[in-house]
């Protein structure tokens, strides 16, 4: 259950369970510079929340010094946040100081217009995790109630959440579901349903998009 968003300036990755994210950064640097010309990271944004089961994930991701300190090897003296009640603490690493962060979007817009490339607003990124949901709503994303993803999508209203978005969907056998959709002014969301009693929901956006 992993998603990718790729585009002119970010790439965007999001797994979930033992998958071991940090250990591609150094790939991705080498194929961000030799299939696109970057050279230099503007930022870093790495965030998850406690593990639910973390003596059962792998190195770096075994704990968050272990991930700080594989992320500096990288991109030098980054920023390490802990966030909230241990449990369901929300850890966070970024290159810009949380202050910083709007100034240097503003940044980056201007380089944009400087050379004629018209975006829109600076990404605004809201998460939503939740659990211990309706057990009968849940079983839309078993194959036992859903013949296919589309269908999936269609019973539970997720087609209807953001209009216009392009899905491209999955249910899983014999139970879960992923989604992505993207739409065309770049705006962009994913879904992930799986069955350990924890649901996450990721809707990156412009600020317009969730203001209106």
């Amino acid at each position: 259950e992993s998603s990718m968003f790729v585009s002119r300036r970010r790439w965007i990755l999001k797994t979930c369970g033992k998958t071991t994210p940090l250990r591609c950064v150094r790939a991705v640097l080498q194929l961000a510079q030799e299939t696109a010309g970057h050279s230099r990271v503007q930022n870093v944004f790495y965030s998850r929340r406690e593990f639910a089961r973390p003596a059962a994930q792998l190195k770096p991701h075994d704990n968050f010094d272990s991930e700080v300190e594989l992320l500096d090897s990288f991109f030098g003296d980054g920023t390490a946040y802990i966030m909230g009640p241990e449990k369901d603490c929300w850890y966070l690493y970024t290159l810009l100081p949380l202050e910083g962060t709007v100034d240097a979007l503003e940044k980056e817009r201007e380089e944009d217009e400087d050379i004629g490339y018209s975006g829109t607003e600076p990404d605004q990124t809201i998460e939503i995790l939740m659990s211990d949901l309706d057990p009968a709503v849940m079983d839309i994303f078993t194959r036992a109630t859903s013949a296919n993803a589309a269908e999936a999508t269609k019973a539970s209203g997720i087609d209807k959440l953001i209009p216009g978005m392009m899905i491209d969907d999955y249910l899983f056998d014999p139970c879960g579901y992923s989604m992505n959709g993207v739409a065309k002014d770049r705006g962009y969301y994913t879904i992930d349903e799986f069955f350990n009693d924890k649901v996450a929901w990721k809707h990156p956006a412009p600020l317009s998009a969730l203001t209106r």
